[in-house]
């Protein structure tokens, strides 16, 4: 343990399921956690490395606490046992720091809308039949990460979980399950094959390890680890700051980590641990759940066509995306200096760069100011404008069509 002015290193997680208790290495119902290509690198064979000498200054320069839920930015838990069980913990886990890292970037563009909870039962249906996780049997955030890159992913509201997967489409002439196009939407028309679906696309995912590399990406937002069970966590943990003492090291479910810390005390319950949250020490890889995390970049390039303020290029539909009928509809129109429309500049907003070097900083608390909307916005031509709504049409288009072919 490290410790500065008696206070204790934690890491503060989001347990992904609300009661992790109920998946545990020691249930007969384990959450599989795959190691799919890097079974040299699990924590029963590699030890991770202290910090170096310049990995310790580094951290140092760090912020002592970050809390993305401090921050507002935090989207409601999951319970993954309702409304029965299904071994998809490493797509809870994936899929909540997603959410999160979704909300962090519409703020960054100073959009305010509900909060959007990603499809976890699109991705059950049909990622497993494409060799990328094996549904309620277990899998990695990595396959989930990669299926949004190649199809991306509707949110819930598109298909609501009912914690299922492939294996209800097996047939003798489909045997590896492969989903039906309303097994990633259920408003899937089949008179309208080409339509559009808003779809959130992952961008970029990588993998990471080690107190330094997490607290260095918990900059940009919250990520998801690996961790392993003990039946002292499960059966023991209530609040405050956890130290496993059992040598456990089997991995077997994926948690969010929203934050870190140093803490002398916690307290506050709910219906499990800090209101569905824990802490844990860090720097010790206690549980291993400094071994094996995962971060992404999201791409939310569809939702501009949805949410432009000024001219929105399509609406909602029950068949999907459609564009918008303007000659029943009031056009809005907004003046700034001697340019009469405004819309978002979809060529540099959905980068790396835009999680990583945010234009304006993070409110520190919940309801501080925040920045400027206009800030965010792009005076743009409307020929250039056009052209940029064309080009995101062509694209959402192709890689639905993509999923099409392919399903």
């Amino acid at each position: 343990m490290r410790s500065g002015a008696g206070r204790v290193l934690s890491l503060v997680v989001a347990a992904a399921v609300v009661v992790v208790a109920l998946c545990t290495a020691h249930d007969s119902r384990t959450c599989h956690r795959t190691w799919k290509g890097r079974e040299h690198l699990h924590p029963n064979v590699h030890k991770l490395p202290p910090p170096t000498d310049d990995e310790l200054d580094e951290m140092k320069s760090l912020p002592r606490h970050l809390d993305w839920c401090e921050r507002g930015m935090c989207t409601p838990s999951w319970n993954q046992h309702i409304p029965v069980y299904c071994g998809s913990c490493f797509a809870h886990g994936a899929l909540a720091s997603v959410n999160d890292r979704i909300k962090i970037l519409h703020h960054t563009l100073g959009w305010k809308r509900p909060d959007v909870m990603m499809g976890r039962q699109s991705f059950l249906n049909c990622a497993p039949g494409h060799g990328l996780s094996h549904g309620c049997k277990g899998g990695e955030p990595a396959d989930v990460y990669e299926f949004m890159r190649l199809y991306g992913l509707p949110d819930e509201t598109c298909l609501h979980y009912n914690a299922t997967d492939h294996t209800k489409y097996i047939t003798s002439s489909n045997p590896n399950g492969t989903c039906p196009p309303e097994g990633y939407c259920i408003e899937y028309r089949p008179q309208r094959k080409r339509r559009l679906h808003g779809a959130d696309v992952c961008l970029e995912y990588w993998r990471l390890s080690g107190e330094h590399a997490m607290m260095k990406e918990l900059q940009h937002g919250p990520i998801t680890c690996g961790m392993a069970c003990s039946n002292e966590f499960v059966f023991n943990y209530t609040a405050g700051i956890f130290r496993d003492t059992t040598n456990f090291t089997e991995l077997d479910h994926d948690v969010e980590i929203v934050g870190y810390g140093e803490d002398s005390h916690a307290g506050g319950t709910s219906y499990w641990g800090e209101h569905g949250f824990f802490k844990i020490v860090r720097g010790e890889n206690n549980l291993v759940i400094e071994s094996d995390c995962h971060a992404m970049v999201p791409d939310v390039a569809d939702d501009v066509f949805v949410w432009d303020k000024v001219r929105p290029a399509y609406g909602g539909s029950i068949y999907g995306l459609r564009p918008y009928d303007q000659t029943k509809i009031a056009r809005i129109e907004r003046t700034l200096g001697n340019t009469s429309y405004i819309s978002w500049n979809n060529t540099q907003h959905f980068t790396h760069e835009l999680l990583h070097k945010p234009k304006h900083p993070m409110p520190m608390k919940l309801g501080a100011t925040a920045a400027s909307t206009w800030g965010q916005l792009a005076v743009v031509a409307v020929v250039a404008a056009a052209i940029g709504i064309v080009a995101g049409v062509v694209g959402t288009s192709c890689r639905h069509a993509l999923y099409e072919r392919i399903a």
